[in-house]
């Protein structure tokens, strides 16, 4: 399966061979895969070869090592699309896992002057800041803080959002009718307390997501969300417009 007279380099040709072995179901998430020596064995390549392989692979976030027992592969990404508004419960749902949400707490307290910017309420006015972690089949993929005026969601509580969903509950007790949404999406390092409640190691890739939620010219929602790097992939689709 490895082709020593092709331009491809021969790690790169090893990749390709796993990734699509992972593909097509011969090795599944949290599956061992063969070690360097078997990987050397078995397609007649260097241990250096298959080490850079290797490392290609866990760079890209397809595979994990544990030191000491080997090479296993990654949680699946989770393929997202960006064109419409959409809630992280249902996007779940149409790929066929189970939506969860580990509510953390919901407070209430003054805005603040940062956050009251983004709201654009002032400062002294009370908000709900809401802190959960976002789940697929029991993994943790995201670590939320929602900010939410008071004056829009006056008596809202832990037990409504944990038994309907925070937008079933804004439209179906609040009347809310959402007219669009804003999203911007950076690059960052999670850090210890990210890490604590994804699972993950500090130091890893992740992303930061803010989403403003407008009903007519109002804010009614500001959520900041750390994104576990190796489980999301976005896709936008640009239509050709000229």
């Amino acid at each position: 399966m490895i082709d020593k007279s092709s331009a491809t380099p021969l790690y790169l040709q090893l990749v390709n061979i796993i990734l699509e072995q992972i593909k097509s179901g011969t090795y599944n998430e949290g599956d061992k895969i063969p070690s360097e020596r078997e990987l050397s064995e078995t397609f007649n390549i260097s241990r250096a070869t298959v080490r850079q392989a290797l490392s290609e692979l866990e760079k890209q976030k397809d595979i994990y090592k544990i030191h000491g027992k080997g090479n296993f592969v990654s949680s699946h990404k989770i393929n997202q699309d960006l064109n419409g508004f959409y809630s992280f419960s249902d996007e779940m749902i149409k790929l066929g896992k189970i939506p969860g949400n580990k509510i953390l707490n919901l407070i209430l307290k003054e805005a603040g002057n940062i956050v009251a910017t983004k709201l654009n309420i002032h400062p002294n006015e009370k908000i709900f800041i809401l802190n959960r972690v976002r789940l697929a089949d029991n993994e943790a993929l995201m670590y939320e803080t929602t900010y939410l005026p008071q004056w829009r969601f006056k008596e809202i509580s832990e037990n409504d959002i944990e038994a309907n969903g925070l937008y079933n509950l804004m439209k179906n007790k609040y009347n809310v009718s959402i007219s669009y949404a804003e999203e911007s999406f950076s690059p960052c390092i999670l850090n210890e307390n990210d890490s604590l409640f994804l699972n993950a190691v500090p130091g890893d890739c992740g992303m930061i997501l803010e989403r403003y939620t407008f009903e007519k010219n109002s804010v009614i929602e500001y959520t900041k969300s750390i994104v576990k790097g190796n489980s999301f992939k976005y896709k936008v689709r640009l239509n050709n417009l000229m």
